[in-house]
């Protein structure tokens, strides 16, 4: 057992629960993204480290069983992030990788097993599975799906020992025990007081006779064992009865009869016994303990993609995903948006009540993402001129243009190739690095992107997975951080690159930018490879410009803190009703 395992399993600090599912996250995430691969995973990782430093016991589930990024090993066994944060890979779907549009195909099996996994941990902690975490947090759809349904199972668990109580005296063991069996599949939660009254129904007479007298026959046997007073219980539950009969208007369908009386009769019981019924509703509520971080939505997508034509729009699947989101937000009681365009659609497009929405943009990790002194920089220069063959004096010497995210056709690298290649015509002290892998068929169309512009021979370069101890300094080096995307959900990339002090280029479909920063970086329309190349230009010939803009930047996104954030979280879930216990640090 290692430190930070066996540190793990001693400490008797507060849990909580994130969830992310798709793509490669985990502990080693290559910086510039692997397939699905990037900001969503260093956000979870920075949360958790804040939750961490908090005083919380961090578990994150990933889907796992199948390899890593770069096959070195297979997606198994935990994998510890700090003492406190750990990953446990769930497996789901089988023992390859699934990209994000195509994931739902494994979410059952994820579910299952992620399940029965919490189940276990609980029983050992001598507490049941709901009350295993203050509150657990998923990020995009796929893991939003896994968590409403975990709250959804735990729900038909609180909701069949309700009935099972309630129906103990007059319900067959046998019928008890398929009750208990089957309460996943019956959805027991969703409809506790219809499965109640239904039962009571069912247990009573014959199919055959008519449904009002066998209400009257269940209840006149129910009173003779339960304790209950006889009349009050036949007068309660007729009338609810006869009062449900009178508000169904089709005559002819009996299937609706049976449904509106079971639902009016299952009410009257709990009335009957109202302490079962306040423990029923409290406990339903208490089950409830999750928080959707969406990080991008659907409706945004497509808006984005409005004008693609439609084989490139048809892989992205948008109308199942925004299937999914509407389903999401029909049954999530907390959302963690992380840019204002998210929290307006989830309001204007999703019908989320403005005060169940938290504003939690992602922050930037200012350990890492700074100024970096001169000297703290001579290993990374050495690492670009050992990829790129240019001298490091030269590199020094010369302008350093970066970009790094995952290897996508979205993130229009290309675009950024097109427009270097104007800037390259005129100045050759000017080097473009372009970061992310996996050597996939976008890395191949860079490529040959690359090399169809021989103007860029000796400037332009694909780095590939950027080793981790280079991230920083490469962001603080550079000249500029420039970014051609089209589907940001916020851009993480540009916030650290200003927190490093570098100046910004953007695509106008970045939020972070557009919302914060407009200002103070360049801001280009998507897509307009001209509209790069003079930005890019603008900055290179006029360097006082291109401090003044990075150190306006630095001092903007010093509030993205991580650390306040999450205390801010935690206080408003407070408010909004989550029993969250204060972190506990080892004193």
């Amino acid at each position: 057992m290692s430190h930070a395992e066996e540190t793990y399993q001693q400490s008797d600090r507060p849990a909580v629960a994130l969830i992310t599912n798709h793509g490669y996250a985990g502990v080693d995430i290559p910086f510039g993204g692997a397939p699905d691969t990037g900001g969503q995973n260093l956000y979870v990782n920075s949360l958790a480290r804040a939750l961490d430093s908090l005083g919380y016991r961090v578990t994150i589930f990933a889907r796992g069983g199948f390899p890593h990024f770069n096959g070195a090993r297979g997606r198994r066994e935990p994998e510890y992030l700090t003492g406190h944060v750990r990953y446990v890979f769930v497996p789901g779907g089988g023992d390859e990788f699934i990209r994000k549009e195509d994931i739902a195909i494994a979410l059952d099996e994820e579910l299952e097993w992620l399940d029965a996994f919490i189940r276990k941990e609980a029983a050992e902690r001598g507490r049941p599975p709901w009350a295993m975490y203050e509150f657990m947090n998923t990020h995009y759809w796929d893991a939003a799906i896994i968590g409403t349904r975990l709250v959804e199972r735990w729900r038909n668990d609180i909701a069949a020992k309700v009935i099972d109580e309630l129906l103990a005296c007059v319900l067959p063991a046998q019928k008890r025990e398929r009750l208990t069996r089957e309460r996943h599949w019956r959805a027991l939660g969703e409809a506790p007081t219809h499965h109640l009254g239904h039962l009571f129904i069912e247990n009573t007479g014959s199919p055959a006779m008519p449904l009002i007298e066998r209400v009257r026959q269940a209840v006149v046997e129910y009173a003779k064992v339960a304790e209950v007073d006889k009349d009050a219980a036949v007068k309660e539950v007729m009338e609810s009865a006869w009062e449900a009969l009178g508000r169904v208007e089709d005559r002819m369908a009996p299937a609706l009869h049976a449904i509106v009386v079971a639902d009016a009769v299952g009410g009257a019981i709990l009335r009957l016994f109202p302490q079962q019924a306040k423990w029923l509703i409290s406990d339903l509520d208490i089950v409830d303990r999750h928080v959707w971080t969406p990080h991008s939505l659907g409706s945004l997508k497509q808006e984005n993609f409005r004008d693609q034509p439609p084989e490139v729009c048809r892989p992205l699947k948008f109308c199942e995903r925004r299937s999914h989101e509407e389903a999401v937000c029909a049954r999530t009681r907390m959302f963690a948006a992380t840019s204002g365009e998210i929290a307006e659609r989830l309001r204007t497009h999703y019908g989320v009540p403005g005060e169940r929405i938290f504003y939690f943009p992602p922050c930037a990790d200012t350990a890492e993402f700074r100024v970096y002194a001169d000297h703290e920089t001579e290993s990374t220069y050495r690492y670009l001129s050992e990829l790129s063959g240019v001298e490091v004096e030269a590199l020094r010497r010369g302008c350093v243009i970066f970009e790094t995210s995952r290897m996508d056709q979205t993130k229009r690298k290309d675009l950024l190739l097109k427009a270097f290649a104007e800037v390259a015509r005129r100045r050759k002290d000017v080097y473009l690095f372009i970061g992310g892998g996996p050597e996939n068929a976008v890395y191949k169309s860079l490529e040959a992107c690359r090399d169809a512009h021989p103007e860029m021979a000796g400037q332009a370069f694909l780095t590939g997975f950027i080793p981790e101890e280079h991230i920083g300094p490469l962001f603080s080096l550079a000249a500029m951080y420039v970014s051609a995307s089209e589907m940001e959900g916020f851009g993480m990339s540009v916030l650290q690159a200003a927190a490093s002090g570098t100046a910004v280029v953007a695509s106008d479909l970045t939020p972070f930018v557009v919302q914060y920063v407009a200002d103070d970086a360049l801001v280009v329309h998507a897509g307009d490879v001209e509209g790069f190349a003079r930005a890019m230009q603008r900055l290179l010939d006029d360097e006082a410009d291109r401090w003044h803009r990075a150190r306006r930047l630095l001092a903007k996104v010093k509030e993205f803190n991580w650390e306040a954030q999450t205390v801010n979280l935690l206080d408003h879930l407070r408010k909004r009703g989550y029993t969250i216990a204060r972190g506990r640090k080892k004193k």
